[in-house]
């Protein structure tokens, strides 16, 4: 089996619809190839956080009290005579208000989830990583580390700082920073170049709220800490928070390898 048909068969891995020849070929696959096997965890991990999603939204309190008012709901007091078994069945069938009202109770918790704004600083940064790449958005260049982070925080009256990671060893080194505002909010944004492709760091005061819509969910066991990847356009981001912090790495960089850097720069809370 190569990469290709163990992408296809991934997803139905997850949702435990594989037949057993087909189970036995993708777990053989899985054993020795890393790639698909972030794959999968990424599939699992997106299943997880799509489910704890939808767990935790549900309609508004007054809106389903409207809805059922307007149905003519009976006055406090008054009994409610309900006609039972298939007959109340086959009124539902004639009441196309009442059916309507019901599909819209079931189905409003998902339609809020749909309509929930994506986040803009997350969205903001892959489109600013490429502009200063391209040095089209201009920063202030400076090469030396600790003159970086000091000049970067004072650009926030000290509030917080950049992250200051040491990424030397993949042969990429700061060169530059600027605080941009997005939606109000002030990022401090570090500029890393060299031999591996060019890397953002964003960072910000924020919460988990701030994960854009449709980030997959990596959850680091060693470190306890989530991870949430996404990209546009063969942009890539990897978010994930530090007490107060959020931080989002952004590069061209393949996913995984990105994932990577994240993962052993973090702190754990």
């Amino acid at each position: 089996m190569n990469c290709k048909e163990a992408q296809e068969l991934i997803t139905a891995l997850v949702d435990d619809e594989l037949s057993a020849s087909e189970l036995a070929s993708i777990e053989s696959h899985l054993r020795e190839c890393v790639k698909c096997q972030f794959a999968h965890r990424q599939e699992r991990a997106l299943k997880t956080a799509v489910r704890t999603a939808g767990s935790a939204v549900s309609s508004p309190g007054d809106l389903r009290e409207k809805i059922l008012s307007g149905l003519g709901r009976p006055d406090k007091g008054k009994a409610l005579n309900e006609p039972q078994g298939p007959g109340w069945l086959s009124q539902l069938a004639f009441r196309p208000a009442l059916a309507f009202a019901l599909l819209l109770l079931l189905l409003l918790p998902v339609v809020y989830l749909m309509r929930s704004e994506p986040a803009p600083i997350a969205l903001s940064a892959l489109k600013s990583h490429e502009r200063m790449v391209a040095g089209s958005l201009s920063y202030t260049r400076e090469e030396n580390p600790e003159k970086l982070k000091i000049q970067l925080a004072r650009s926030v009256d000290g509030r917080f700082g950049p992250m200051g990671y040491d990424l030397s060893m993949m042969g990429l080194r700061p060169v530059g920073g600027a605080v941009q505002e997005v939606a109000g909010r002030k990022i401090i944004v570090a500029l890393y170049e060299g031999t591996a492709p060019s890397l953002t760091c964003y960072t910000f005061l924020g919460t988990e709220r701030d994960v854009p819509k449709g980030a997959a969910l990596f959850a680091d066991p060693e470190k306890k800490i989530n991870f949430y990847t996404f990209s546009h356009q063969g942009v890539n981001g990897v978010m994930h928070r530090e007490d107060e912090l959020i931080c989002i790495l952004v590069s061209e960089m393949p996913l995984p390898e990105l994932l990577a850097v994240a993962r052993s720069k973090a702190q754990p809370s």
